[in-house]
C-alpha cells in the first residue's frame, strides 16, 4: 500500500485539521511543508493543485478538509 502524503503550509486551519484527522484515525503519513519548499509548490501546480491540503493516497486524492471523503480514501 501507497504512504499517505499530506501536502500543507504553516499558518492553515484546514491542514491543521486534516492532520488532527489523520492522528485521531491512527493513518501514518508523510507531510511535506509546502512554505519553504518551492520543488513542492511547483510539483503542485504543475498537476494543477490550487489549494491546500492536498492528501494523496492510492485510493485517490483531495484537497481541502473532507473528512467524509478522507473515511474513503484511508
Amino acid at each position: 500500500m501507497k504512504q499517505t502524503i499530506i501536502y500543507t503550509k504553516n499558518n492553515c486551519p484546514q491542514c491543521k485539521a486534516t492532520k488532527r484527522w489523520l492522528n485521531e484515525h491512527n493513518i501514518d503519513y508523510q507531510e511535506i511543508n509546502t512554505t519553504n519548499d518551492q520543488n513542492a509548490i511547483n510539483h503542485l501546480k504543475r498537476i494543477g493543485v490550487e489549494r491546500l491540503p492536498f492528501v494523496v493516497t492510492d485510493k485517490g486524492n483531495l484537497t481541502g478538509f473532507q473528512p467524509a471523503v478522507l473515511e474513503k480514501l484511508v
